[in-house]
């Protein structure tokens, strides 16, 4: 401390020294003579500086104003140490006496007593200067109670930085909580990306909380792909089981390339292949949907023409690859497309062979776009009324829960986040509180847009639905 004192220049001690003494001040008085000094008063004045650096060490601007404790201290008015040095000298027997009785006083009084070790304890404390103080650690850190008087160690455990980043990472992939207490019935979930290997649709899928998700199988834009090798396979099954995804929950879609219905030649035999294929990929997977769209005329067939090639071709893919169920979307009957309107999905149904292995999922943007109107309260009635008096309640396997960016007929496949588009919240609470939904995967292929990057905020909005 002392030498901290000096490195803060002796432009604001030399004046004290003046008035304090000692052999500083004699070797000093050369250059600074002080005509108010008293050699009378040089024991008094060395007691009182044994006291001063603790008393000052307390005052950690000092430095900043040193005219003004000069001033003070010259002109003795601030009640310094300096200027009580003026008053008149008490023997040394006096005040022997007079502590004896401050002590006594103090004994007698509790509270003079603990103000007493307050005192003490005050003066022991010397908060470092933040100027001076560089090295300071900050794991511990000792200190002087000043109320209590009583010694403590307060250790600060070191920042692992490594396991605060575990925990991050661990929170980023960990999965959400499911529903158990509302929506029980409802398996809502979301198209989720196979971006580094099958199996992490499933871990994506834990991650924000769904209790179903879709997939693609391989790339939805290319006419090949690679065969499905047995370690992933096997991979991808073990991980969905661990994590309590049951193969009806799990909704694999096909390209967008596939389509059944075409008149070209080429593209139905593609289609027919890729369709025997990815079946076989369900089934090495454990899964036992497969979800597509069922194709398009593209205005060079009749209708019913391209509803009997579709079903031919799931047909043909049945009879190589057992157990998988196909299951037709209906679509917004946006151009040449079929399947847009329920008719369309029973003409396809009547032509399968084994009815058992055929379904259909509801896109509810896409019905909506198709003309019915599920904003209305009403509106989900009437449509289920309709779908179970032309399809039949029996077939319906799945869900595809998207709002629609389009007003209803509007005939456009456009997704929109829930709560968004023209169906609106009401429109999906009616959804997630139907019975005739139970226990079936409800899939969420909404855009990532600002409020809803992660599917989890609409599978929480979802399920807030229910009643």
């Amino acid at each position: 401390m002392d030498g901290q004192e000096e490195a803060r220049g002796s432009t604001a001690q030399e004046p004290k020294s003046n008035l304090l003494g000692g052999s500083k001040v004699k070797r000093r008085t050369k250059k600074h003579e002080n005509p108010g000094s008293d050699d009378r008063l040089e024991p008094q004045k060395q007691k009182t500086m044994k006291k001063e650096p603790a008393r000052k060490s307390r005052t950690r601007n000092k430095e900043e104003k040193p005219d003004y404790y000069q001033s003070q201290i010259m002109d003795g008015k601030d009640g310094s140490m300096a200027s009580q040095a003026l008053k008149k000298e008490v023997p040394d027997g006096e005040k022997v006496k007079r502590r004896k009785r401050k002590d006594e006083n103090i004994e007698s009084d509790p509270d003079k007593k603990q103000k007493s070790k307050s005192k003490v304890s005050t003066k022991k404390v010397q908060k470092p200067d933040t100027d001076t103080a560089t090295d300071t650690k900050p794991e511990t850190e000792e200190f002087q109670n000043e109320t209590y008087n009583t010694k403590k160690k307060i250790v600060k455990k070191p920042k692992n930085t490594k396991k605060v980043k575990e925990e991050e990472d661990v929170s980023e992939t960990a999965p959400r909580p499911l529903h158990p207490s509302v929506g029980s019935h409802k398996f809502v979930g979301a198209h989720v990306s196979i971006q580094g290997g099958l199996w992490n649709a499933a871990l994506e899928a834990k991650r924000i909380g769904a209790k179903a998700f879709g997939l693609f199988l391989r790339s939805q834009r290319s006419w090949n792909s690679k065969p499905l090798d047995e370690e992933v396979a096997e991979k991808f099954r073990r991980t969905c089981d661990d994590l309590g995804f049951g193969s009806r929950y799990i909704l694999p879609h096909s390209p967008y390339l596939m389509n059944l219905g075409s008149p070209k030649p080429d593209v139905f035999q593609k289609s027919r292949a890729m369709l025997v294929e990815e079946l076989n990929r369900c089934q090495k997977l454990g899964l036992t949907l497969y979800n597509i769209h069922p194709g398009s005329h593209i205005g060079e067939m009749p209708i019913s023409k391209c509803l009997e090639l579709i079903a031919d071709g799931i047909n043909c893919a049945h009879s190589q690859v057992p157990a998988v169920t196909v299951v037709l979307e209906n679509m917004s009957c946006q151009g040449s497309t079929v399947g847009g309107r329920f008719e369309e999905l029973r003409g396809i149904i009547d032509h399968i062979n084994d009815k058992s292995r055929i379904g259909v999922c509801l896109d509810t943007c896409h019905a909506f776009a198709a003309g019915h109107n599920l904003s209305e309260k009403t509106g989900l009635q009437n449509m289920l009324d309709e779908f179970d008096k032309i399809v039949g309640l029996s077939y319906l396997k799945a869900l595809h829960l998207n709002d629609s960016k389009g007003e209803v007929g509007c005939r456009l496949d456009r997704h929109e986040n829930i709560g968004r588009g023209y169906i609106g919240v009401e429109g999906f609470r009616k959804v997630m509180n139907e019975p005739r939904f139970n226990e079936i995967p409800m899939i969420l292929e909404t855009p990532a847009s600002s409020g809803f990057e992660d599917f989890s905020t609409e599978i929480d909005l979802l399920y807030s639905l229910c009643e």
